[in-house]
């Protein structure tokens, strides 16, 4: 069986504007790259937008844990560049682990609920029951659902609720106990989804945000 092409079903090419090429400055480049793929192949002009490489703070490192980190969230451009090759990203880590724990955030809320403390609480007790050695990597994640907004809009809109759930679980575990400089935070918008969005749950269950131990 032929399928159909996109003209013969009627589909019209895209009329999606070019991105604003300061959108590069809020976006990762994966994501960009993805809006052009699917502008450029429905017959609509892309853009070209100059990668951005977030910068240390003034006097730290460029690698390292905590002590490099100037203290703002960026994206994580190296799980989604894994993800975008194709090597499995979602739900582990650089080591191929699973997360100790997984909060999620139902309604496309940002703050922790019973359920999300105890997610924070469990890791934390392994964490110390591990000896407090290494690291909490937390990564903050989105749907891919937001209201009527530009694309520019829309994509910032869903990187800054990753952000801002990783940061909500990141303040908990320091309220367990956990120093912070004990802790990472990353945010990665939509990039790396565990649920088809064709249904309301699916949504909710890509609102989360994982929690790794990481030595």
């Amino acid at each position: 069986m032929i399928s159909p092409s996109d003209a013969a079903l009627g589909f019209k090419p895209s009329s999606a504007p070019p991105l604003d090429p300061t959108i590069g400055q809020f976006v990762a480049p994966p994501i960009v790259a993805r809006y052009d793929q699917t502008a450029s192949a429905a017959g609509a002009a892309g853009t070209r937008v100059a990668a951005v490489t977030p910068r240390p703070a003034r006097g730290k490192r460029a690698v390292g844990g905590p002590d490099a980190m100037s203290g703002a969230v960026v994206a994580n451009l190296d799980a989604l560049q894994t993800a975008s090759a194709g090597r499995p990203s979602t739900y582990a880590n650089a080591q191929g682990l699973p997360p100790t724990s997984v909060v999620f955030f139902p309604g496309d809320g940002t703050l922790l609920n019973a359920e999300g403390r105890a997610q924070v609480r469990a890791a934390v007790e392994a964490f110390k029951q591990a000896g407090q050695q290494g690291y909490i990597r937390i990564v903050g994640h989105a749907s891919s659902r937001t209201s009527n907004m530009p694309l520019e809009k829309h994509l910032v809109v869903i990187f800054n609720k990753s952000q801002d759930r990783a940061n909500a679980v990141a303040k908990e575990v320091i309220r367990e106990g956990v120093p912070a400089n004990k802790v990472l935070v990353e945010a990665v918008g939509d990039s790396q989804p565990v649920y088809y969005e064709s249904m309301p749950k699916g949504e909710d269950g890509n609102r989360r945000a994982e929690i790794f131990l990481q030595s």
